[in-house]
């Protein structure tokens, strides 16, 4: 597996982080393609805008002093949607919970300042690595947009522009390989026209080669991480626009 191995997730409509957390390791499948069969011949010329200003951390509730009791409350809800076996699955799902959270919580302990280290790391990624990578995945010759697209495209109109309208990234628990997740908020439009295209958000969890420890001893090598990550966020929002098939496998992390 490379240094930047995970997994992605595309979805129709955002998923609130919370809920994101509960259903951590949920498979699903992305129902259908970003882009109408029509609107294929608008993504020849694509121009991305950074509309997000800088990416947002959302510190991991189990790894604060109350994550053994969040960790109860996640297992308990996993029980009440068991319906008629609720009374069976809560105890259990409660004290599964309240343990997996209890760990998580004492892990963070041992890393106080990781949140404050984690978003700073973030900041200093260069997040436009993001943004160039989608535009030359985009604007690569496409048999499907004609010869006249290799010529002149860096200063020619675009005939789509994508909106990032955001950035959002936090951790999972504090031990082990350092493991984060980065959810980016995107929509396609039809330059002329405005006309919207499609809008999703990617989502993309990181299993980083080095351990916590290593990883905030590092700070250099973890801000670059972070923006080869991105890059291959936006690699991979590039190849979900294109695709006519986006039922692949998925996983909320």
């Amino acid at each position: 597996m490379s240094a930047f191995g995970g997994m992605c997730i595309a979805m129709k409509s955002w998923v609130p982080f919370a809920t994101a957390a509960v259903l951590s390791g949920l498979l699903a499948a992305c129902a259908a393609p970003l882009l109408a069969p029509d609107d294929r011949k608008n993504v020849c010329h694509v121009a991305v805008e950074e509309k997000f200003g800088s990416p947002t951390f959302h510190a991991n509730v189990f790894s604060s002093s109350a994550g053994g009791l969040a960790g109860a409350g996640v297992g308990a809800l996993y029980g009440l949607q068991g319906g008629v076996g609720a009374i069976f699955t809560v105890p259990i799902g409660a004290v599964i919970g309240a343990a997996g959270g209890t760990a998580c919580a004492a892990a963070g302990l041992n890393h106080p300042n990781a949140d404050a280290d984690f978003e700073k790391f973030l900041h200093a990624a260069d997040a436009s690595s993001l943004k160039r990578a989608l535009e030359a995945d985009l604007n690569a010759p496409r048999a499907e947009c004609g010869p006249a697209r290799s010529d002149g495209s860096a200063t020619a109109e675009p005939d789509s522009i994508i909106e990032i309208e955001k950035i959002d990234a936090g951790m999972k628990c504090l031990f082990g390989q350092q493991e984060y997740w980065i959810a980016v908020q995107w929509r396609t439009l039809e330059a002329k026209t405005r006309r919207q295209l499609n809008w999703t958000t990617t989502r993309y969890a990181q299993t980083s080669l080095r351990t916590v420890d290593d990883w905030f001893a590092n700070p250099e090598q973890a801000a670059a991480e972070i923006e080869g990550v991105l890059a291959i966020v936006g690699r991979q929002m590039a190849a979900q626009l294109l695709s006519g098939n986006t039922m692949n496998r998925s996983s909320l992390h």
